[in-house]
């Protein structure tokens, strides 16, 4: 038996110093080391991913600037259309007067003809001699023939100054004549404006139109690029590229929040000026009248002073600081300008589910009682001009090509306070709240 346990014992001893882990032997081969050129293939490979980057980036905001140069673009050609319009309408009006008045004075002229031919018939009947037909105009009696010369010369005198009357007549409808003719062809050049300018805002909104879809293309692809250089998912490159979009609105409507302060600063130390001068004005009347009661004596002095009736001078209107119309109206242009937001920017437009920037403001102070021209150019001549610091809500603000003439106004926009205002901008971006220097500062400011 003990050779048998012996044997078991080796066996046992064998396998469990089979358990017994043993320590294993370094690795002979040397670790992998990127050699210096892999090492400046990847610097250069990240640098160019990061250039690509920004590049990208670049182009995104290129292409909203392009949009934006576009828009502007087709804007000026679609006010030069609603311009054209509104010079037609003019001459149409105009013509139209021209040719009442034409008419008016040719039927005059018939009728006077008429009369020089009922004298000259008179004439002709009477032998040629107007002496003759004196008793025509005079009584039967002792007096008939001594009243007779007088008679013929009052004949006379009828006849010369119905003439006098018909030539003149004749000469003022030639002259409305000539006046018609020169309407009917200044309405014929402004129809041909019109057609030229319709002609050209149809292509500039071609072009705005075929960017805004080109465009929106490529800024899918670019992002999707952003995306694959980044390692992230579309979704997450198109939200940061809106971050970054919102982020550059955010500081221009900082920028704006801050001159819209310094106008209100302004506007507050104008008033405080204002209030002063006028106690010092007010305290200046009240010795004025102080010292005139004295040097009139008591009895003037005992008479009670005279009262204004309420609303006096002023039609019993609430006043609205000279602005030509009170808040409630304003109010109302506010309120139907914001109601359309969102609705899609057409050029020519007047609604009720589509505007162009004029059409808007248009619109808008119609619905306040106000009638304005479907023209930038032709709403800025109607109205009050005021200044950037006496900006109101609902007050119009322009911009224009040339900053110092108001007759190049090419976009309009109504002002909303705080710095902000709603327009239609262009195609590609509907009815809207912007600052109102988001874009450029405006260059014009009026109160309808």
């Amino acid at each position: 038996m003990r050779p048998l346990l012996s044997g078991v014992l080796v066996v046992s001893l064998v396998g469990t110093m089979g358990l017994i882990s043993v320590p294993a032997q370094a690795d002979p081969r040397p670790p992998v080391i990127p050699s210096q050129s892999s090492v400046d293939a990847a610097k250069k490979a990240a640098a160019a991913k990061a250039a690509q980057v920004a590049a990208i980036e670049q182009q995104l905001a290129g292409a909203s600037a392009r949009l934006d140069q576009l828009g502007v673009q087709s804007a000026k050609a679609g006010e030069i259309y609603n311009g054209a319009m509104y010079r037609l309408q003019q001459a149409q009006a105009e013509a139209k007067s021209a040719g009442d008045r034409a008419d008016k004075a040719e039927k005059a002229l018939a009728t006077q003809r008429q009369q020089i031919g009922r004298f000259a018939a008179a004439s002709y009947q009477g032998g040629g001699d107007l002496a003759k037909i004196g008793p025509l105009f005079t009584a039967n009696g002792p007096q008939e023939l001594l009243d007779s010369a007088g008679a013929a010369r009052s004949v006379s005198q009828a006849m010369q100054g119905s003439y006098l009357r018909y030539t003149a007549s004749q000469v003022v409808t030639n002259a409305f004549k000539l006046q018609k003719d020169a309407a009917v062809t200044k309405v014929k050049a402004a129809t041909d404006e019109a057609a030229k300018a319709k002609k050209a805002a149809e292509a500039a909104e071609a072009e705005q139109r075929s960017a805004v879809a080109s465009i929106g293309v490529q800024r899918q692809q670019q992002i999707a690029q952003l995306a694959t250089l980044r390692h992230t998912s579309v979704q997450v490159a198109a939200q940061r590229q809106r971050g970054l979009e919102e982020l550059a609105r955010q500081r221009a409507a900082a920028l704006a929040a801050k001159k819209a302060e310094e106008l209100r600063r302004r506007i507050a130390a104008r008033a405080a000026a204002e209030a002063r001068e006028a106690r010092e004005e007010a305290a200046r009347k009240a010795r004025e009248e102080k010292n005139d009661h004295k040097n009139n004596g008591d009895n003037d002095s005992k008479k009670p002073p005279k009262k204004d009736k309420p609303g006096k001078g002023d039609g019993g209107k609430k006043d609205d600081g000279g602005s030509g119309r009170n808040s409630r109206g304003a109010r109302a242009a506010i309120d139907f300008a914001l109601s359309q937001l969102g609705e899609p920017y057409v050029w020519a437009a007047t609604g009720p589910n589509s505007w162009d920037c004029s059409g808007l403001t248009m619109g808008a102070w119609k619905r306040a009682g106000v009638q304005l021209p479907h023209y930038s150019v032709a709403q800025y001549e109607q109205i009050k001009h005021i200044s950037e610091d006496e900006l109101r809500p609902g007050d119009l603000i322009f911009w224009a090509e040339n900053h110092s003439d108001p007759g190049s106004i090419f976009h309009v926009a109504m002002y909303l306070g705080g710095g902000r205002m709603v327009h239609a901008p262009r195609t590609g971006r509907p009815v809207t709240i912007d600052s109102i220097y988001y874009w450029e500062a405006p260059d014009f400011f009026g109160r309808p």
